[in-house]
């Protein structure tokens, strides 16, 4: 749904934007009826609908108590002010990769196996995805181009990043409600840790992801995303290996029926030149958005 102050933000339902934000319901009410923090629009009918804009402030202001203000403080703030408390405001600690980096390198599988499930314990799927599994992956793929890394550590650390990750995608009955959004990469790109990976912040979003693996056939991808009901195909791209990407998604995006989006993420991802109907994918929380708003609108006819 689109704003309907004019502007062509889009809007979110109150669920979506507790997802997105990370706030309760309760607090996101809260909020707004003790302290003005954000002003939602509001259906005829009175349902709130937040825009975009309510959604990074809200964020903005969820990160500025986290680190000490309190919400009456900082409620009336301006996104400026706001962004200045963040910025001199102490960072919060990482959790530390040099142990499990440690442990890589002596290709010790049990204590890398360890190591991580105890930070994805403690972070929970979504903050493991952004501060363990997405910089290890890129620390680890780095090492191994220098010649510091041997593969079997690489190989290693991706197996059980695979197993750790694989056992976070289990669909829960709420999310088997949402359409679903098809994971996978095209045909030569073996590197689908990123996609498992967004895979798992999808479904930690609240969306409802189908996992497949990596490097399938163009129409393989056409005929499975019609066989789920997909509502979205989700491609990751690791690297340019040589394969004319751009032209595949193309001819992908061709073949795929109009009602389902593209969308195209990953690192190899950024200097592609991509048709405007084919969605690009900045980050988690640019994926969390796109997963969002598919919520919204529901699956396709």
């Amino acid at each position: 749904m689109k704003s309907n102050d004019g502007t062509s933000e889009p809007t979110y339902a109150l669920g979506a934007v507790a997802r997105l934000t990370g706030l309760s319901p309760h607090v996101l009410r809260a909020w707004e009826r003790r302290y003005g923090a954000v002003t939602p629009l509001r259906t005829p009918g009175g349902t709130r609908r937040y825009r975009e804009s309510d959604v990074q402030r809200l964020r903005m202001l969820r990160a500025a108590v986290a680190t000490g203000h309190s919400i009456s403080e900082v409620a009336n703030a301006s996104e400026a002010e706001l962004a200045h408390r963040l910025e001199m405001a102490p960072a919060l600690p990482e959790p530390a990769l040099a142990p499990i980096l440690d442990a890589v390198d002596r290709l010790d599988a049990p204590e890398t196996e360890r190591l991580l499930g105890v930070q994805l314990a403690a972070l929970g799927p979504g903050r493991f995805v952004r501060a363990v599994a997405s910089p290890l992956l890129r620390e680890v793929g780095n090492r191994w181009e220098a010649g510091s890394l041997c593969i079997a550590s690489e190989h290693m650390t991706s197996a059980i990043l695979r197993n750790l990750l694989g056992a976070c995608l289990r669909t829960t009955a709420a999310a088997m409600q949402s359409p679903p959004i098809f994971f996978t990469t095209l045909p030569g790109e073996e590197h689908e840790l990123g996609t498992l990976m967004a895979a798992v912040a999808t479904a930690n979003a609240g969306g409802h992801p189908i996992y497949v693996g990596g490097s399938l056939p163009l129409p393989e991808i056409v005929d499975a995303a019609e066989a789920v009901g997909a509502a979205a195909v989700a491609i990751g791209v690791c690297r340019v290996n040589g394969h004319d990407i751009g032209v595949a998604l193309g001819d992908l995006r061709k073949a795929l029926p109009g009602g389902v989006e593209l969308w195209v993420g990953g690192p190899g991802s950024d200097g592609l030149a991509l048709a405007p109907a084919i969605a690009r994918i900045a980050d988690v929380d640019d994926l969390e958005r796109k997963v969002a708003l598919l919520m919204e609108r529901g699956a396709p006819p």
